[in-house]
């Protein structure tokens, strides 16, 4: 008899798991030799030399064990959401992330006051880990295509549907990180096993709609958690479509509209969560506000170390860590300022008295300050104070589920496209084709957020473009998004606290230094400054 390992994040949380979660646990040597399966009774390992290789990848789920890898790549410390890498591309960059220097602590270098200041240079280290993070996942999606060659056959004709299938899940994947790639660098190279050549932003849009369109009836027409389907397909097209015009130059208004219908209408079942914070429970897997996640898992898939990047040294004390909390990233005045105090989601940022169990506020003590009472202010007042005076300082993140006695990593999973997106974006796209104005469509998508918040709904006069781009920060806040949607209204090169107006060119990054060196000849550097 075999039986399926159910797995416990950290903390002794049984979780939800999903296949590719298994298929992570699988990937990573945490079970016996055959993926999934351990014996019932026996003590000693089974050993299944005698099944072959291409007998045994004949379902979804035995392909999920060797797709893993190619979405390992999103988790980990150098994943996505990497304090060092793409993440900080996106955030450390905007209007609502700010990493303060107090003391020494997060200087770095000058690397977080580089990102917020716009001021980054071709060799500044979260640019050299961002391209890294992005064709190392190209890279492992081709070798998974190499395997499945090897084992099935150089023939596609041959190919059955589920082989088809995942082929074509992994193609799709590794079209999504070309997405990112083209996203932040512009001008780069289409990694499908051709050689080497940079080609324009609008020839790596045009391959990655393409790519997608090409595998999309292959795909999985279902819910598969953390797996690229269709419904995740159509939500990466209408992210590229909504930004087209700044890829390629031509709008596609409703060619994003279309393909956020086909997520809204698909009978895929995906809905909002009442609950705002529901969506970032430690036990968030299979939350059908999620279309497509990172999985994470304190054990076996880490990487999401918000509440140690984020929380003040004192709250190791609050919630029984086994590591130190880090006091670094948080937001600005003026974003915390964006939610009303009638804003229910303004409890994903911790301001106040930092309190023991018994309601008493804890004492913090350093070389500028003696048992000063912890108590965590709004006001971020410079970016460098070589005495930490600015200790407390910035709102800090707490959406997602903080668990007593974790350490370094924490089981939320970490969506990287959700439902609430999919009707935001597609109200936008009715906005634009609309000349910016908001019709009655865009209005009723975006009260669909409203009761959760406690707020009252919009109305055509009062939902404008600016209060859209509002409405997605406060609603997406942190989750990635936050820099793509600044360069999209006009707003990225604007000046906010500690940082003046940039030029454009500044919405996008340069080629790392090292990509130049390692192909003489092949890059033109981006126009960056």
């Amino acid at each position: 008899m075999k039986q399926i390992h159910y797995t416990k994040g950290i903390a002794g949380q049984a979780r939800n798991d999903s296949p590719l979660r298994m298929a992570f646990i699988a990937a990573f040597g945490l079970l016996s030799a055959a993926p999934f399966f351990t014996a019932c009774t026996d003590l000693e390992p089974e050993i299944y030399g005698d099944v072959q290789i291409d007998d045994y990848y004949k379902t979804s789920a035995q392909f999920a064990t060797l797709i893993a890898n190619a979405y390992s790549q999103l988790a980990g410390e150098y994943g996505y959401v990497y304090r060092e890498g793409y993440w900080s591309l996106q955030e450390y960059t905007s209007d609502e992330v700010v990493v303060p220097t107090r003391g020494t602590d997060w200087y770095d270098a000058g690397v977080p006051i580089k990102m917020h200041t716009h001021t980054w240079e071709t060799n500044t280290r979260d640019i050299n880990n961002g391209w890294s993070f992005a064709y190392g996942g190209t890279t492992k999606c081709n070798d998974v295509l190499q395997k499945i060659a090897s084992i099935k056959g150089e023939d596609p004709t041959q190919y059955d549907a589920i082989t088809k299938a995942g082929i074509a899940e992994t193609k799709v994947l590794r079209a999504f990180y070309h997405l990112l790639a083209m996203d932040v660098y512009g001008n780069v190279t289409i990694d499908d096993g051709r050689p080497i050549q940079q080609y324009s932003r609008a020839e790596v849009a045009n391959w990655i709609e393409q790519e997608i369109l090409d595998n999309m009836d292959a795909l999985d027409n279902t819910v598969r958690y953390g797996s690229m389907t269709k419904p995740v397909a159509h939500t990466i097209l209408a992210k590229l479509y909504l930004n087209s015009k700044i890829y390629t130059g031509t709008e596609r208004w409703a060619d994003a509209v279309a393909q956020c219908d086909a997520v809204i209408n698909g009978g895929y079942g995906y809905a909002l969560n009442s609950d705002y914070f529901a969506t970032f429970k430690k036990d968030n897997t299979g939350n059908m506000e999620i279309i497509f996640p990172i999985i994470f898992d304190a054990v076996y898939a880490k990487g999401n170390m918000f509440h140690l990047m984020t929380l003040h040294y004192v709250h190791q004390q609050v919630y029984d860590f086994t590591t130190e909390t880090w006091n670094g990233p948080c937001t600005l005045e003026s974003f915390y300022d964006k939610y009303s105090d009638s804003d229910n989601r303004k409890a994903q940022w911790f301001v106040g008295a930092i309190k023991d169990k018994n309601g008493n506020t804890l004492k913090y003590s350093n070389d500028a300050l003696v048992d000063a009472d912890a108590i965590i202010v709004k006001t971020v007042s410079t970016l460098q104070d070589p005495t930490a005076s600015n200790t407390f300082e910035g709102a800090r993140f707490v959406k997602f589920e903080i668990e007593s006695g974790i350490e370094h990593h924490a089981n939320s999973d970490f969506p990287i496209y959700r439902y609430a997106d999919i009707l935001l974006m597609k109200a936008e796209a009715l906005m634009r084709q609309n000349g910016g104005v908001a019709t009655a469509e865009a209005v009723a998508l975006v009260n669909l957020l409203r009761p959760r918040t406690g707020l009252a709904d919009y109305t055509t006069a009062t939902l404008t473009l600016d209060e859209l781009l509002n409405e997605r920060g406060r609603e997406l806040a942190w989750e990635g998004h936050r820099r793509q949607d600044l360069i999209r209204f006009g707003k990225f090169t604007a000046a906010w606290e500690f940082k003046e107006v940039t030029s454009p060119n500044r919405s996008i990054f340069p080629i790392p230094q090292w990509v130049l060196d390692a192909n003489p000849g092949v890059y033109t550097q981006n126009d960056w400054q």
